[in-house]
């Protein structure tokens, strides 16, 4: 389920050795807070939580964070390093990379517009985005804004091209990315497929900003970030360093790749910076209607079913819906060199579970698909 918005499992091998590591520390004020205790859930859920969680360590990966919640009851379980250099444990309090958890931030924008009337689903691309998306059979008039949305566009992922890694530290701008991705045609006409692709979402990003004369992160910020309190939440462009105390992310022998990667090579598709409980928060107010009229919701939740690699999942418009032995679950994963997230919610909003972990070299393991797969179901249902 590849939700790498800067770096394909394909671009990582073919830009080997030229991914250049840098370390950025945290400033040496940034010390985590150790007074933020949250209500523990029933001792047999927490219980199975952790266990599930020191699997995944056992599995490979440094560490791992599970917050879950059932009602009013928060709990977090970690297991693990956050930092393997200096061996500091894992903590729920710190800050990492939600990757393509930001598609779900990036359509409710998109979608609150619609409900403005600012711009319609049905508009084209070639409307708002004139001559952008052009040649080798790439047409922005025959795609709409639902279909970018949808990931039923047919366009070509620019994440799988290594140029994008040739130079990790370069700042890409969103044309530069979008026009990788016309150098191949298209998968099938709009609408007739799926597939997963950010550059949907980086057309997403421009046509925000087209829309409405802001950048995204500015529309980010007043309408989500400040409304629900994401004090937590931020969505850098350019700068690779993180604003506070960090989970240190890892690409096999790559190393730590925390700091090493622009993220102006994820934008709208992959950018945002959190914590689990943010990301909590802003899901248990999407999901529960609090931040798009009806006629948008049923928008946002209309789905059909996928496969993406090992993952079976029914795709709406930046949002998945998954199905659980206790029910489904809404929400979205991301994955960034070093980071995955998986965000998981009901549709009332009283159960949910996000989990993520530091290491991406991992998720071909067929043991530890099963294992993610099982502390998921545990974290959401138990």
């Amino acid at each position: 389920m590849s939700r790498i918005p800067a770096l394909s499992a394909v671009a990582i091998a073919a830009a080997g050795a030229a991914l250049v590591l840098t370390a950025v520390a945290p400033p040496a004020n940034a010390a985590v807070p150790t007074n933020a205790a949250a209500p523990a859930n029933a001792p047999s859920h927490r219980g199975a939580v952790q266990k599930a969680a020191d699997q995944l360590v056992a599995d490979g990966v440094p560490g791992t964070i599970v917050m879950t919640r059932r009602g009013g009851h928060v709990a977090h379980v970690t297991s693990g390093v956050s930092d393997k250099a200096t061996g500091r444990p894992m903590d729920h309090r710190l800050l990492f990379r939600a990757a393509s958890v930001t598609k779900s931030f990036t359509s409710t924008v998109v979608l609150q517009l619609a409900g403005e009337r600012r711009l319609s689903l049905d508009d084209t691309v070639e409307k708002w985005l004139p001559r952008v998306v052009r040649g080798n059979d790439n047409d922005g008039s025959k795609i709409t804004i639902r279909q970018l949305l949808a990931q039923q566009t047919g366009l070509h992922d620019y994440t799988l091209d290594p140029r994008v890694m040739q130079d990790p530290e370069r700042t890409w701008a969103k044309a530069e990315l979008v026009a990788i991705a016309m150098e191949t045609a298209p998968k099938y006409e709009p609408g007739h497929g799926w597939n997963y692709s950010n550059t949907n979402y980086i057309l997403a990003d421009m046509l925000v900003e087209k829309v409405t004369g802001r950048t995204l992160g500015a529309e980010l910020k007043d309408r989500i970030f400040v409304p629900l309190r994401l004090r937590h939440t931020s969505f850098p462009t350019t700068s690779r360093a993180f604003p506070g105390p960090y989970v240190h992310g890892y690409f096999g022998g790559h190393g730590d790749v925390s700091t090493a990667i622009s993220p102006s090579s994820a934008r709208g598709s992959g950018g945002i910076i959190s914590r689990v409980d943010d990301l909590a928060r802003f899901h248990r107010a999407l999901f529960t209607g609090r931040l798009l009229p009806a006629r948008e919701m049923r928008e946002l939740t209309t789905v059909r079913p996928v496969v993406d690699e090992w993952v079976e999942e029914d795709y709406g418009l930046g949002v998945a819906r998954i199905r659980f032995s206790c029910g489904d679950a809404w929400g979205h994963d991301g994955g960034f060199p070093g980071y995955r997230t998986w965000t998981y919610t009901s549709a009332d909003g009283r159960r949910q579970a996000v989990i993520t972990y530091n290491e991406s070299g991992v998720e071909n393991d067929k043991r530890f698909q099963t294992d993610l797969k099982k502390a998921a179901d545990t974290a959401f249902c138990s």
